[in-house]
């Protein structure tokens, strides 16, 4: 359906006759509003979705992968099921397929203290089954060790935190309390001495201050004498959000059970629900801009619609429509929406590709006021203020990810607002006859 032209010289004119007339701060208030909004919720869901998406890589990368399939052999099997591996691996969305054995400990320290320790045995040549894997771990060692994924002979490799915490350096000895059970034996608890033989760092407290890792051919301390380990596969894919359909083939290719194939949404479902929740509640809070705009977006579109009452009448008696009057009102809604949109956008873009330059600003003044405080008052204390202070954070840097589709989201809602606002103030231009109207003219 074609828009007559008139509108747009009329929405025009109608605009430049506030603006002449001291009007138009409304709508520059209401275009403004909706550019603070967009430009609030493009950098807070960046820096949110930064967060969020380096905690789901560092899970998905070291803990749950994209499937894991549970090794339903015999316990007696003491060799991963090279026939499986190799099923899996044949599949055309499969990256890789790592082995592992992940069992909990006790670590106790030379104090006597203990701290619960989930320790995860991969093969030795890890690093060419996983690279994903071995470079989210970013073991420390030689650059040979690096290569082969594993520096060091026949030790554990603790988390870089926990190892901090208990001033653990590569080559000291760490006891482990290991619990292991069998049918014959039944559950047995022992005391082994390990040696450190390096630290990891990925990123992800939980896993840097609670988790070892160590080859295959050094894990042997962890089981009871006869007692085979219990496997599971991890696979990765090409695109990790095909899990379902993949699950799916692999059950029907491989003839696996529902409880042996468990996918990433499933295995990470409370904490990936948290954060789902997390960024509506968000979004819901920081949008409540948008309704606060639309709602002085409308109550100025009536008051301009009173104030072109006579304009108004003399357009409907040369015969425009109210729905085309309409639309004039709705094309100024969609100019103050897509002006203050798109400023909005380039701000909040621009401060989210910037995010870390900007707290190093703000840490920069706010120290200086602090400095120049304390000068007068004569404290030697200076001001040593972080936005996110290493302290209490376990971060160098603020991540940020900006979303294409959110951001589309964002400016097009933004839009949105702003146009039905406008539209439905003037649903009572349907009422307004032209007789009655220029009668007392």
């Amino acid at each position: 359906m074609s828009i007559p032209r008139w509108i747009g010289f009329v929405s025009s004119r109608w605009f430049s006759a506030r603006r002449e007339s001291g009007g138009a701060a409304s709508s520059v208030l209401a275009s403004a509003g909706i550019a603070i909004g967009v430009a609030a919720l493009v950098v807070v869901l960046g820096v949110m979705n930064g967060f969020q998406l380096g905690f789901i890589d560092s899970i998905l990368e070291v803990s749950s992968f994209h499937v894991r399939v549970e090794d339903a052999r015999s316990r007696k099997e003491a060799a991963p099921d090279s026939g499986l591996i190799a099923g899996i691996s044949s599949m055309r969305e499969v990256v890789s397929v790592l082995p592992f054995v992940e069992t909990r400990c006790i670590l106790v320290s030379r104090e006597g203290r203990t701290f619960p320790l989930s320790v995860r045995a991969m093969p030795d040549d890890a690093a060419s089954r996983d690279p994903g894997l071995m470079k989210s771990l970013a073991i420390e060692g030689s650059e040979a060790g690096q290569q082969a994924g594993w520096p060091g002979k026949g030790g554990i490799f603790l988390g870089a935190e926990l190892a901090r915490y208990l001033a653990i350096t590569p080559g000291s000895i760490a006891n482990l309390l290991v619990v292991s059970s069998s049918e014959e034996e039944g559950v047995e608890a022992r005391t082994v001495r390990v040696r450190v033989d390096g630290v990891f760092r990925s990123g992800y407290y939980d896993f840097d201050f609670g988790m070892a890792v160590l080859p295959f051919s050094a894990a042997s301390f962890l089981f009871s004498p006869g007692v085979s380990p219990h496997y599971v596969y991890g696979v990765k894919l090409k695109d990790r959000y095909a899990d379902l359909a993949f699950q799916a083939r692999l059950r029907d290719k491989l003839g696996l059970g529902p409880e042996r194939v468990e996918g990433w949404r499933d295995y990470n479902r409370a904490f990936f629900g948290a954060l789902r929740t997390e960024k509506m509640v968000m979004m819901l809070l920081v949008g409540l801009i948008f309704l606060v705009v639309g709602v002085n977006i409308f109550h100025a579109m009536r008051r301009a619609v009173a104030e072109k009452t006579e304009d108004i009448a003399v357009l409907k008696a040369m015969g425009a429509s109210s729905e085309e009057i309409g639309r004039v009102f709705a094309l100024d809604g969609l100019v103050i929406g897509a002006g203050g949109a798109f400023v909005g956008l380039a701000l909040g873009l621009l401060v989210a590709v910037n995010v870390n330059e900007v707290f190093a600003l703000v840490e920069g003044l706010v120290n200086a006021v602090g400095s120049i405080v304390s000068h007068i008052a004569g404290s030697l204390s200076g001001g040593d203020f972080r936005v996110f202070s290493p302290q209490y954070f376990y971060l160098m840097e603020v991540p940020v990810r900006v979303l294409f589709p959110e951001t589309l989201f964002i400016t097009v809602a933004a839009i949105a607002s702003a146009v039905a606002a406008s539209a439905t103030a003037a649903r009572r231009v349907s009422r307004l006859a032209p007789a009655e109207v220029l009668r007392y003219e």
